[in-house]
């Protein structure tokens, strides 16, 4: 007997609806977000997949401490999770400059013999989906550096970060409907420029 929909434990939690999320998230846009934060340096330690990864595996070890809402407040409770994640390895980074005994490790390898698919609910992450999130993300990223600087950083804040737009302007130091109109002349000219990467004709709303 199939329980009640008010029986059901909430769509991060449950691990039949898990992989279906993830997928939802349009990872590639994810991939975009947390490659900013890791900058050159880290990136020469650690790859984007690998903090993705371990963000993935501490979401589901700490699945009940997020109250659900929706797929955009889950989406942004995983970026904390990996911002954090990211601030972590900086820390330790600077730990080994200045003659620490730390090193950064990626997650796959802290996981030794376990495979990191083998700690998340199934259909979580799959070689393929990870390789085609990568090249699209590849493509975002080269949209999006084709804007002129305070374009790009207004698209970036509220497309692929999700920050409420009067808080983008006031990061930026911008009245409100001058952010407003750079957001709008951003979103155009990258989504033209990312079809065209794409070689696509077809839309590329959403996220992002």
């Amino acid at each position: 007997m199939q329980p009640e929909p008010r029986d059901r434990p909430a769509p991060h939690q449950d691990p039949t609806e898990w992989g279906r999320l993830v997928e939802s998230l349009d990872v590639a846009s994810v991939f975009v977000v947390i490659g900013s934060w890791l900058g050159p340096k880290l990136r020469g330690q650690l790859s984007v997949e690998d903090i993705w990864q371990e963000t993935l595996w501490c979401s589901w070890r700490d699945r009940d401490q997020h109250e659900w809402r929706n797929l955009s407040a889950w989406r942004m409770w995983l970026l904390s999770i990996a911002k954090n994640r990211v601030r972590d390895a900086g820390r330790t980074l600077g730990r080994q400059k200045r003659g620490g005994d730390q090193r950064i490790e990626a997650f796959s390898a802290l996981a030794e013999k376990d495979s990191v698919s083998s700690l998340l609910p199934p259909g979580s992450t799959t070689p393929s989906r990870v390789a085609g999130a990568r090249e699209r993300a590849l493509a975002m990223e080269q949209a999006l550096d084709s804007l002129d600087p305070e374009l790009r950083a207004v698209v970036h804040l509220r497309l692929f970060e999700e920050v409420p737009m009067r808080e983008v302007a006031e990061q930026l130091g911008l009245p409100l409907s001058t952010a407003k109109e750079r957001l709008l002349r951003g979103v155009t000219r990258y989504r033209q420029r990312l079809r065209q990467l794409l070689g696509s004709d077809e839309d590329s709303g959403g996220l992002p």
